[in-house]
């Protein structure tokens, strides 16, 4: 989580975000507006802002790998500003939804005056999603999709990712089975013969997260294509539920197996 710095001089803040890349600025909601690419600052200001020599060479560092940013903006400035730009966070999750990659935030700044920096510590899709994150069964799934890119080995991964998974449907039996099943009527609504190809898909990257669990997946490609096909389906998966605006009950899915369709 990147911590947040906002001044008593100002009424923006702006966040540095890596993962995607943008042509042209568009504003998200009110008030939140999605630039592509920082602002470069230079080497005396980031010192200047900065509260550590660590700080202030992370900054310097991160300033070439951000790809874009969300300012944030909030006349009444001060501690309404700082809560609106906390809250803000969430969208890089959401960011990494719509565009099915992991998306992160790096530093955030603020100030006119002097500018000060901090770094990490602890519409209709839009409005989705801020109901979304109040559902526990959905953030908890949303966290094990971010989280698990940041970890060294795909082992770990992997079974972070599946986690996120089986906690979505929240599934106590017939894992394998019942996984594909609910997967494959959420994801392909639209033909018999892609819902059964998604229901083998799925099936076959399970069966490879329990080879994994028990150390039978030794080889580093057979790891990472593995990795790969649990991020996609997660992601895909999350993404859904933001169109639907809640995580689909085990009734519904179940009730959808007959009908062929989430009403």
């Amino acid at each position: 989580m990147t911590a947040i710095v906002t001044s008593v001089d100002s009424t923006v803040a702006s966040i540095a975000g890596h993962g995607i890349r943008i042509q042209e600025a568009c504003e998200l909601a009110p008030g939140i507006i999605l630039r592509p690419g920082p602002t470069s600052h230079m080497a005396q200001v980031v010192a200047d802002g900065c509260n550590s020599l660590v700080e202030y060479a992370a900054v310097l560092s991160m300033q070439e790998f951000a790809s874009f940013s969300l300012e944030i903006h909030e006349v009444r400035g001060g501690e309404y500003l700082a809560t609106k730009t906390w809250n803000s966070l969430w969208l890089f999750h959401l960011l990494a939804l719509a565009c099915e990659s992991p998306c992160d935030a790096l530093y955030s700044w603020s100030g006119s005056t002097k500018i000060k920096f901090a770094l990490s510590t602890p519409h209709v899709i839009f409005q989705s999603f801020e109901v979304l994150i109040g559902d526990k069964t959905f953030t908890a799934s949303l966290l094990c999709y971010s989280n698990s890119h940041h970890l060294f080995r795909y082992a770990p991964r992997i079974m972070l990712l599946w986690s996120g998974i089986e906690s979505l449907f929240k599934v106590s039996s017939e894992l394998t089975r019942t996984l594909a099943l609910y997967s494959a009527l959420m994801l392909e609504e639209n033909s018999t013969d892609a819902r059964y190809d998604c229901y083998k898909r799925v099936k076959k990257d399970y069966d490879l997260r329990s080879k994994v669990v028990h150390g039978a997946l030794e080889k580093e490609s057979q790891m990472e294509d593995a990795y790969i096909r649990a991020s996609g389906l997660l992601v895909r998966l999350l993404a859904k539920c933001v169109d639907l605006s809640r995580v689909p009950t085990s009734e519904e899915l179940d009730r959808a197996a007959l009908t062929g369709f989430i009403s």
